[in-house]
């Protein structure tokens, strides 16, 4: 099928197109007839077939498509033409949008307007989507004089209507909320208060905050107050007070609550009326820039018209007397041939007009080159590369000409934006080497942008600073070494603010402790099997035994030391050392597995100095610190579970305290035989208490229970202190293994 309507060379399947009725940024719309049924039709043709565009199309498809309300428009089909364009069809509304209507005379027709459009906002705010373009363009009117909301383009769903990451600044800057013109998390109650512009508009026919273009008009929403209606429609004052609040929390919280404070306004006497006004052109060129077309003629004259055709401009809304474009809309009276791209909704790509009265034409002439490829090359999405051109240098290059241009520093601002959309994203994805080339482009850009955009980047930048530190701090504590080495650039670009109380010397730590996970097993040759403890906040990594030091290994101490049995006794019991106890005879039964026990702090020092020397390694007994950050994460349950304790198994009257279980073991168990700690070592609850590092000759601390101590003790609190000359029938000890520059990791 071809028409002759315009220039098109595809088909629409089912439809024929009769003529364009808009056109804007990414689509055109077409009046069409569908063939089945006979009935006019709006076509809505993609025709900026970017991986961007074709998001935001099928979005706009899938959104409207939820929505099944009389005064929201909907979708008959989606599908591709003939040559594989998007495109969806909707109904044909002939008479026009609401900016074409004044009612400042007709405050019912207002209040029913903005009643219809409240509700309709509801019923998207229930399904989680957010409009984000709330205007008089976006809202058409069927051949019942029903109004019906459209372009929900820029809309975002969400489930809890949190729709908008910080720095996304999406919409027209005359009816942007507040927090969207400032590019903050947004809600339904931003929708609410862009109607509440809507509302004032429509009383007033102006908008109730203005500024010479998009960014002092945002900066009205943010810091102007609401402006006073005439005293014959003061009766809206409180309304939109209420609608136009500053902050989020005072506006109205719900559509349904703007719809019952309409339902109490007072209208009596109000003289209701609605007349469609003639729309005027307004000139493309002011008078400074026709001097410069007679001036230079032709090639001035190209690049003027290059700047029509490809600069989308800036959302501001224009008089009521000028004509009004809103692109992929159904349009009566359209001309026959598709119009010249007007602003794109999505982007609002566009260029502040050269202040030619403020340099020479020829100056004139090349910013007005230099802003109008900066426009086209934001619009392909080449904000900061290739680096022979990208929007970003032919906005700086205009600045190098007339320092201050607001085309220029407003591009700049626009590209900051999408800067920060993209440094979040690819932090999110864990792009970090693209994040830090992302934050070092952006850096060098801020300076030359206005003072609001230089505030949210530094905002932005502190954000990410933190978010960068905790990784690494997350990294190191993790012993994540490929982690850290792909933050490093980027944490030293920032730099990276790290948590309070971390290290960040802990990064510099052996490179081969950083990929070990706790638990994991290690030994050197010769040694006994340990369990690795990793580094936390300032203190280093370390190696521990798995299990106590069992009496077999002792004995093989002993045979090649010749070492004497040290004095041992029962505790609490003086009158024990009688006996003649000893490691091999400590009185109760014991086989080679079981912990040594009758051995003194100084046979346990002469031991790890005997094991140094045997496996080359420096092994020593842990402190008070070490020992506990060993012992933490042990199982839950009974105490009989969980390690070899004061139970019922106990024969003996003397020191009675004990669990109303059977743990299975009178005296000591073999090692490793109950649940081990959140490292992975076994016994650091019951069997026997163990030696520590430090203290002084006739004090010397030990930890942990034994398998003579009761319910009145707690594992982790037990701590005692004894002569150093002098073992014990329940104290024992485990060894320590030093890693560090000078000794690298055991082998697995």
């Amino acid at each position: 099928m071809r028409t002759s309507a315009s220039v098109v060379d595809f088909e629409v399947p089912g439809h024929r197109l009769v003529r364009p009725l808009g056109r804007g940024g990414m689509a055109t719309v077409y009046l069409a007839i569908q063939a089945s049924l006979g009935r006019p039709v709006a076509v809505k043709i993609l025709q900026a077939p970017t991986d961007e565009a074709i998001t935001r199309f099928e979005q706009e498809a899938r959104t409207i498509a939820r929505l099944q309300h009389p005064h929201i428009i909907t979708i008959y089909e989606v599908g591709r033409t003939s040559d594989g364009q998007l495109y969806y069809t909707m109904p044909y509304l002939p008479n026009g949008d609401l900016s074409k209507l004044d009612l400042r005379e007709a405050p019912a027709r207002v209040a029913a307007v903005i009643r219809a459009l409240a509700d309709a906002l509801g019923e998207a705010h229930r399904h989680g989507i957010v409009h984000r373009d709330v205007k008089p363009e976006n809202v058409l009117f069927d051949q019942h004089r029903r109004a019906l909301l459209t372009d929900f383009g820029i809309a975002r769903a969400s489930d809890n209507l949190r729709v908008t990451r910080q720095g996304a600044t999406m919409g027209s800057s005359g009816y942007m909320s507040p927090e969207q013109a400032r590019g903050l998390e947004i809600d339904g109650r931003s929708d609410l208060y862009s109607l509440g512009v809507v509302c004032y508009e429509l009383l007033t026919g102006d908008l109730p905050f203005q500024g010479a273009d998009a960014l002092s008009t945002a900066i009205a929403h943010i810091e102007q107050p609401v402006p006073r209606l005439p005293p014959l429609k003061r009766a809206w004052q409180p309304f939109l007070d209420k609608a136009l609040a500053k902050a989020p929390a005072d506006r109205f919280q719900s559509a349904q609550e703007m719809i019952d404070a309409l339902a109490s306004l007072r209208l009596d006497g109000s003289r209701s009326a609605s007349a469609s006004k003639p729309a005027a052109s307004p000139p493309l060129l002011n008078a400074n820039q026709r001097r410069i077309l007679l001036r230079y003629g032709v090639p001035a004259l190209c690049v003027l018209v290059a700047v029509v055709a490809t600069a989308v401009f800036w959302p501001v809304r224009a008089p009521r007397n000028a004509a009004s474009s809103d692109g992929a809309r159904a349009v009566p009276g359209a001309a026959s041939s598709i119009a010249p791209p007007a602003a794109n909704s999505a982007d609002h790509v566009a260029s502040i007009p050269v202040e030619a009265s403020s340099v020479d034409a020829a100056t004139a002439a090349r910013l007005t080159v230099l802003l109008a490829q900066a426009d086209a090359l934001y619009a392909q999405g080449k904000l900061i590369s290739p680096r022979s051109g990208n929007a970003a240098d032919r906005y700086l290059a205009a600045l190098a000409l007339q320092p201050g241009n607001l085309g220029a520093r407003a591009g700049l601002s626009r590209i900051m934006a999408r800067l920060q959309q993209d440094v979040q994203t690819a932090w999110s994805h864990k792009n970090n080497e693209r994040v830090a080339a992302l934050v070092r482009r952006a850096d060098s850009l801020a300076a030359s942008t206005d003072a609001q955009t230089q505030k949210d980047w530094r905002d932005a930048r502190t954000q990410l600073a933190k978010s960068v530190g905790g990784a690494m701090a997350a990294a190191a504590q993790a012993h994540d070494g490929n982690r850290l080495s792909s933050l490093q650039d980027l944490a030293k670009t920032l730099p990276a603010e790290y948590p309070p109380g971390f290290d960040p010397a802990q990064m510099d730590r052996p490179a081969q402790t950083q990929a070990l996970r706790a638990g994991t097993l290690l030994r050197d040759e010769g040694g006994p099997q340990l369990v690795y403890v990793p580094p936390e906040n300032k203190d280093d990594a370390f190696a521990i035994g798995r299990t106590e030091i069992t009496r077999a290994e002792y004995a093989q101490f002993v045979q090649a030391t010749h070492r004497a049995p040290s004095q041992c006794a029962e505790p609490l019991n003086p009158f024990s050392r009688l006996r003649g106890l000893k490691w091999s005879d400590p009185g109760f039964p014991q086989t080679g597995e079981h912990p040594v026990v009758c051995v003194s702090w100084n046979d346990a020092i002469a031991y790890t100095a005997w094991l140094s020397h045997r496996t080359g390694e420096v092994y020593r007994l842990p402190d008070d610190a070490e020992w506990l950050r060993a012992a933490r994460g042990g199982a839950s349950g009974s105490p009989c579970s969980r390690g070899n304790v004061d139970d019922v198994s106990r024969k003996s009257a003397i020191d009675n305290d004990r669990w109303p279980c059977n743990d299975g073991a009178a005296e000591t168990a073999p090692v490793g035989h109950y649940a081990a700690s959140g490292v992975g070592a076994y016994d650091m609850y019951g069997n026997v208490s163990e030696w520590l590092a430090g203290g002084s000759a006739r004090d010397r601390a030990f930890r942990g229970l034994s398998w003579r101590d009761g319910s009145h003790e707690s594992a982790l609190d037990r701590r005692g202190t004894a002569a150093s000359d002098i073992g014990y029938t329940n104290v024992g000890f485990r060894v320590l293994r030093v890693i560090d520059d000078a000794h690298p990791v055991p082998q697995h």
